[in-house]
C-alpha cells in the first residue's frame, strides 16, 4: 500500500514541520544560493527563508512560514503572521520579501484563500483592517498603529507573490522528494537506463584512453582512438559494454542527486569503492586483467540503502569507470 506522507507531516512536530521544509529547501538549489532556519523567539515573522543571491537577506529572498496547527490555518492568524513581516521591514530589520509562502499541512481557511486568489483585495484588507484586527497582535501588550511607513511598505509589496502550501501540495512538488526519503523512507523507484552517444563524450574520454591503453598492451593493435578499438574484433564488443556500463552509471547519478539527501549517493559510491579497492590493488597479469577482476567484483556488491536496492551489476560496474575517470582507481598505471 503507497504511504500517505500528507498524513505523516501533518503529524509532526511544529518543529519538525520546519526542519522538513529546510530540507525541502535545500533541494530547490535551483532556486536559491542558500538558506536558513530560523526558530523560537525572535524570528521575526521568518521561519524558513531562502535567499536568491549571496546577499542573503539584503538581497532578494523568499518567507516560508510553518504553521502545524490541528486545523486550517485562520484568517486572523494569516493576517497577523503576514503583518510582522510589514511591521519589521517598515523598522529596517530586513527588506520585504519577494514572496511568502503559508506551510499549513492541513490548509488554509476559505478566507485566506480568497484573500491570495485576490491579491489586490488582499492589500485593501490589510490596509482597512490593521488598527482593528492587527496592530494588537503584533507585538504583546502593545498595539502597532498604521503608520503611513507601515502602510506604504504594504503598497509596496507584491500580493500576487503570497502562497500557500498544505501537505498534499507539498508532497507533489518534485523537490520534496528527497525530504520524503530522508524522513518517511520514501522508494524513489528506479534511475532510467543511460543513452550511450555514438560520438565519444567529453565526460568519458580519461576512462576510456586509459582502456585503448590496456587494449594495446594486450594486443594484437594499436588503438589511436576509441573508433579503432570499436571496429576491432577483439576489443569492439568489449568498449561497447564499458560505455553502456558508463552511461548507466550516470543516468543513475542524476536521478539520484535529485531524488534523495546529498549524502546518500557519495555513500553509495564510497561503498562501492571500498568493495572493489583491494582487488584493483592486487597483481594481476596486465592492465585488462585486473579491469575484468574489479567488474566482476562490482558486479556481485550489495551496497546497503535504498540505492544499493536500485543498483544493477552495470550501474555499479560504471561507477567504477567514475573512479578511473577521476584518478581514484586508475585503469593503466
Amino acid at each position: 500500500m503507497r504511504i500517505n506522507h500528507a498524513i505523516l507531516i501533518r503529524a509532526l512536530p511544529a518543529d519538525r514541520l520546519e526542519d522538513f521544509v529546510n530540507d525541502w529547501l535545500a533541494q530547490r538549489c535551483k532556486d536559491y544560493h542558500s538558506h536558513e532556519l530560523w526558530r523560537g523567539t525572535g524570528d521575526m515573522g521568518r521561519d524558513v527563508t531562502g535567499y536568491v543571491t549571496d546577499k542573503r537577506m539584503e538581497g532578494p529572498w523568499d518567507n516560508f512560514q510553518c504553521k502545524q496547527l490541528s486545523k486550517s490555518l485562520s484568517e486572523s492568524s494569516a493576517l497577523v503572521e503576514l503583518g510582522k513581516i510589514f511591521m519589521h521591514s517598515t523598522a529596517g530589520e530586513y527588506s520585504l520579501p519577494r514572496s511568502y509562502t503559508f506551510v499549513a499541512p492541513r490548509g488554509v481557511a476559505r478566507a485566506v484563500q480568497q484573500f491570495i486568489a485576490h491579491p489586490e483585495r488582499f492589500r485593501a484588507a490589510f490596509l482597512e483592517r490593521w488598527n482593528a484586527d492587527i496592530s494588537g497582535k503584533l507585538v504583546e501588550k502593545q498595539a502597532i498603529q498604521l503608520t503611513p511607513e507601515i502602510e506604504a511598505t504594504i503598497k509596496a509589496f507584491d500580493f500576487t507573490q503570497i502562497h500557500w502550501l498544505d501537505a498534499a501540495r507539498l508532497v507533489e512538488d518534485p523537490a520534496c522528494k528527497p525530504a520524503l526519503v530522508k524522513w518517511f523512507d520514501e522508494d524513489p523507484g528506479p534511475s532510467p537506463r543511460g543513452v550511450v552517444p555514438d560520438e565519444i563524450d567529453v565526460c568519458e574520454s580519461s576512462y576510456i584512453g586509459q582502456l585503448l591503453k590496456l587494449y594495446e598492451e594486450k594486443g594484437p593493435g594499436i588503438f589511436p582512438d576509441a573508433t579503432a578499438a570499436l571496429a576491432s574484433p577483439e576489443f569492439g564488443t568489449h568498449l561497447r559494454d564499458q560505455r553502456t556500463r558508463f552511461f548507466d552509471s550516470v543516468a543513475f547519478d542524476r536521478f539520484y542527486r535529485d531524488s534523495t539527501p546529498e549524502d546518500y549517493l557519495p555513500n553509495f559510491k564510497d561503498e562501492i569503492y571500498h568493495g572493489v579497492v583491494e582487488i584493483h590493488g592486487d597483481d594481476h597479469e596486465n592492465g585488462l586483467a585486473r579491469l575484468r577482476q574489479v567488474m566482476q567484483q562490482a558486479a556481485i556488491l550489495q551496497p546497503s540503502g535504498i540505492l544499493g536496492k536500485h543498483a544493477g551489476p552495470q550501474v555499479k560496474q560504471g561507477t567504477c569507470h567514475q573512479f578511473a575517470n577521476d584518478g581514484r582507481l586508475p585503469w593503466h598505471r
